[in-house]
């Protein structure tokens, strides 16, 4: 696996995070309490665009270049402009740490999105595929992600949890 190989395989991995924290606070923005219509409506729109955010980065993945870059783009805007709603519509349940992680990975999809609308539209070059990325570079790019999405994703939970005395209940297992 050479660099380039490496840098473009980059807005796949991110699209997984993106996809996963999106979908995560969708979910949440359905089932949280104090959800309401509004609510509910955004929250269905971020698991569909979480969804279509792992798909796209699976197929980009898999071919070694960025499929649909305009679409992708469309959805990365989108995905930015739902969460930003959310933390308007409900934001004593939305994790303000959750938003700026997503927000973080889709802007460095939709740059990489961005730069190829640019350059297929001068149409100067044949779309590049890159080799297959290497285990080595996938477990560097999911632990990189997961250093990121992780908090990500305990931080909406807590989000949601979380009471009107700004407490998160605990789970034991005490009889």
């Amino acid at each position: 696996m050479n660099a380039a190989t490496f840098v473009r395989s980059w807005p796949s991995v991110s699209a997984w995070g993106a996809g996963l924290i999106t979908a995560a606070l969708g979910a949440g923005a359905i089932v949280g309490p104090g959800s309401g219509a509004a609510s509910r409506g955004l929250g269905a729109g971020l698991v569909a665009l979480g969804v279509a955010a792992l798909v796209w980065g699976g197929a980009a993945l898999a071919v070694g270049r960025l499929v649909a870059p305009r679409w992708a783009l469309s959805g990365v805007l989108l995905s930015l402009l739902t969460t930003a709603a959310l933390m308007f519509v409900l934001p004593a349940h939305t994790s303000v740490l959750a938003v700026a992680a997503a927000a973080l990975l889709l802007m460095s999809v939709g740059a990489a999105a961005a730069v190829e609308v640019r350059r297929r539209g001068r149409g100067t070059d044949a779309p590049r595929t890159a080799q297959p990325m290497s285990v080595v570079g996938l477990l560097v790019a999911a632990a990189v992600i997961a250093v990121v999405v992780t908090p990500a994703l305990g931080a909406t939970q807590n989000a949601v949890l979380l009471r009107d005395d700004g407490t998160v209940p605990v789970i034991t297992h005490d009889h």
